[in-house]
């Protein structure tokens, strides 16, 4: 079963920022130094970016592979993490320090053999949560399941 990443606006926001601030240092620098290379370099870098975020957005997905592997994917980064190591799953609070796979900023927290943590953005949580508690009953969580 595959889980599609939620997608939201704080990615684009991101995007919006780095454009931004490239444009306007890129036109300083048109204006102290005449040079427009600069200008066309930083808004190549900017465009590279924001279709990195695209692809980033596109390409994040969650599986849960033969009932024992829940398989996270970002661009070329894969973890694999076996669902009955799974302890807990509950929404990230506030800032999260730790391995991200997430696409949104409404996520949730995967705590997984003794101390480690991975942050991820279903699509469809309560239905991600489902199909885990299912194969793991043991899988304490604080969020509610709406049907």
């Amino acid at each position: 079963m595959i889980f599609r990443a939620k997608r939201d606006w704080f990615f684009g926001l991101i995007w919006l920022f780095v454009f931004v601030l490239y444009s306007f240092i890129g036109l300083i620098e048109v204006v102290v130094n005449q040079s427009y290379e600069s200008l066309l370099i930083l808004y190549s870098i900017s465009v590279l970016l924001g279709i990195l975020f695209i692809v980033i957005q596109r390409s994040t997905s969650y599986e849960i592979r033969k009932k024992e592997v829940l398989i996270c994917k970002m661009l070329f980064f894969k973890k694999q993490i076996p669902i009955q190591t799974i302890r807990k799953i509950e929404r990230a609070n506030g800032l999260y320090v730790g391995w991200k796979m997430n696409t949104s900023w409404k996520c949730l927290v995967v705590h997984y053999n003794k101390y480690d943590e991975l942050l991820i953005s279903p699509e469809k949580e309560s239905e991600f949560i489902r199909e885990i508690t299912r194969l793991n009953t043991t899988i304490s969580h604080t969020l509610v399941i709406q049907n």
